[in-house]
């Protein structure tokens, strides 16, 4: 014990393995220390026996000393290949510390009956309540609760009766089918209608063009006809008067000779 010293670092031998850690054997030391299974490794470990077995040669630091003797020891604060110390000021271990100390364990809530079939209210007299949750008014009314009603079942219908009313909506149906046909029926008519109005009214606009077109055509052909006689009768006109000029002339030719 007195060869054995805090922060000393040392190669030990694996004396036993535990649920909750393991033993180590100290050169030097006839007393053995414990490494926690939460000072294995820095990963958390739920069994020991997974990673540590009887007789292996691990690397350990001296992190505790208590008063009855028993050495608390840990392996993730030293290099497992050389032996270095990884947490020479100890700051890792105080970290651990204070985790360990904010851990409050947890207490179990008394679970408390609270049967009040028996009980008596103060107030009102009346079983089944405690005082604090009487319902009756300051005023000393008193209220009754209105008993529930229960749903009346619908009657059976008898199965004729039910094919009869399954008739009944086959029938509603079909007819609603008719009339939604015959609608259809209405709604193609009328449209076949208007169209046949439409082609009427567009044939009623052809003949009108037609009759004006050929209107035009007569007073174009009358005005033609009218200019052809006044240029007739100039023309008559002028071949008379031709022919009274060489009449004279005529004469004149006589007479002198």
């Amino acid at each position: 014990m007195g060869s054995v010293r805090l922060n000393q670092i040392f190669l030990g031998e694996v004396a036993s393995v535990q649920n909750y850690g393991a033993f180590i054997r100290i050169p030097g030391c006839s007393q053995q220390g414990l490494v926690h299974k939460s000072q294995v490794s820095t990963t958390h470990v739920d069994d020991v026996a997974d990673v540590l077995q009887r007789g292996d040669r691990v690397w350990c630091k001296v992190i505790s000393m208590g008063d009855d003797g028993k050495i608390g020891l840990s392996m993730k604060h030293v290099n497992q290949g050389n032996g270095m110390d990884l947490d020479p000021n100890g700051v890792q271990l105080q970290r651990d510390e204070q985790k360990r100390k904010s851990i409050v364990p947890t207490q179990r809530k008394v679970i408390e009956l609270q049967a009040v079939l028996n009980t008596t209210c103060t107030k009102c007299g009346t079983a089944g309540h405690l005082s604090k949750d009487c319902f009756m008014s300051p005023d000393g009314k008193k209220y009754e609760l209105i008993p529930e009603v229960e749903e009346e079942s619908p009657p059976i219908i008898s199965t004729d009766r039910q094919s009869e009313n399954v008739e009944k909506k086959h029938k509603q149906k079909k007819l609603k089918k008719r009339k939604k046909s015959k609608k259809s029926k209405v709604k193609d008519s009328s449209t076949d209608s208007d169209d046949e109005s439409d082609q009427e009214d567009r044939k009623k606009k052809q003949k009108k063009k037609r009759s004006k077109e050929q209107k035009h055509k007569k007073k174009r052909r009358s005005s033609t006809s009218s200019d052809g006689e006044t240029t007739g009768e100039v023309d008559n006109n002028d071949t008379k008067t031709h022919k009274r000029d060489r009449s004279k002339k005529c004469k004149h030719s006589r007479s002198k000779s």
